[in-house]
């Protein structure tokens, strides 16, 4: 496991010559730099991103006096990010340049044979039709594009990684590549919870704080359940085994409560202790536990031992939306049924 900021940090150099070649004026902005990543897949990354940051400099930022008449800084911003979300490792790379046009899109894709006329796109169908091989809106060829070689191989060197690349993009504002890859490639810090007998994970990300709640702290609403009460704001919490249909013989103010502020709602898990912070491998869940909402992974302990890696915004929705605030949930079976 090796983290990607030697190879963001080479995009810097990719970003200053293209611009330069093209009499652009462009900046990069790099987030993320430590995430950790195995080495042979960042190396099979790389190409594709230098594709992406390469297409983000010429397709999408405008020359300076462009960007100047639609009041626009005349510096153009490329971002590349690197993050862990919903069990996956996510690559962004963001610019702040036109963003793309789906209708020329068709009408250039109609021009090339790649597209029949009269056929039907969404916005978003027309945005993957620049990975059909030979698809390109440069009229010129020139040095940095033009040939309509690079992106389809993009997504096929993606793919290969068992990758998905989606594209999100607004007219004016910009565009978004975002290249997704399983967390078996990834490495996380976490922290190694119990909840009765059981150790569940949870990422470092996630928490905001920790505390053991006092009798004060911990107040009953009808309709809401159990409230936080933490420097005047009132949140939510549960039990972690709420969330899986186990309990716990400890009384709350004897428990440590988790503060997570990662989702869109904050909320606050119970859990019986805390055993530790430390750097986990994260594996991909089997086909059978794939869509269990609320499990995001699951690491091997130094025990030798599986557990679960928890995902807390989904779990939460989980809760909340199929169950209501103040119900316990039923426990599943790998199958996703109720016990």
């Amino acid at each position: 496991m090796v983290p990607v900021k030697p190879t963001f940090q080479k995009m810097q150099r990719i970003v200053r010559d293209t611009a330069t070649a093209l009499n652009k004026d462009v900046g990069i902005q790099l987030y993320g730099e430590e995430t950790e990543l195995d080495k042979t897949v960042l190396e099979k990354i790389n190409d594709p991103l230098v594709h992406l940051i390469r297409n983000s400099v010429d397709h999408g930022i405008e020359m300076p006096e462009a960007r100047k008449a639609q009041g626009k800084s005349p510096k153009g911003i490329v971002r590349l990010s690197a993050f862990h979300h919903s069990g996956k490792l996510v690559l962004e790379v963001k610019d702040d340049g036109g963003g793309l046009n789906a209708e020329k899109l068709k009408k250039k894709a109609i021009e090339k044979g790649i597209l029949k006329p009269g056929t039907s796109l969404t916005e978003k169908e027309a945005y993957n039709l620049i990975f059909a091989p030979g698809f390109s809106t440069k009229e010129l060829v020139t040095d940095v594009s033009g040939r309509g070689v690079g992106m389809d191989v993009v997504r096929t060197n993606v793919t290969d990684l068992s990758g998905d690349i989606t594209i999100d993009s607004e007219l004016g504002k910009g565009t978004t590549f975002r290249i997704t890859l399983p967390l078996t490639l990834a490495i996380i810090d976490a922290m190694i919870l119990t909840f009765g007998p059981e150790k569940f994970v949870l990422p470092l990300s996630h928490v905001h704080e920790t505390l053991r709640p006092t009798e004060n702290q911990i107040q009953h609403s009808t309709g809401l359940g159990q409230l936080l009460m933490l420097r005047g704001e009132n949140i939510p919490i549960y039990r972690l085994g709420d969330f899986f249909g186990r309990k716990s013989h400890y009384q709350s103010t004897s428990m440590i409560a988790i503060v997570i502020k990662s989702g869109p709602k904050p909320f606050a898990m119970l859990v019986d202790d805390i055993l530790g912070q430390y750097q986990l491998v994260v594996k991909q869940l089997g086909p059978e536990l794939r869509h269990f909402k609320g499990v995001s992974g699951s690491t091997i302990l130094g025990d030798g031992k599986p557990s679960l890696i928890l995902e807390p915004s989904e779990l939460l929705k989980r809760k909340i939306i199929a169950y209501g605030p103040t119900q316990t949930v039923p426990t599943q079976n790998p199958g996703g049924k109720a016990a």
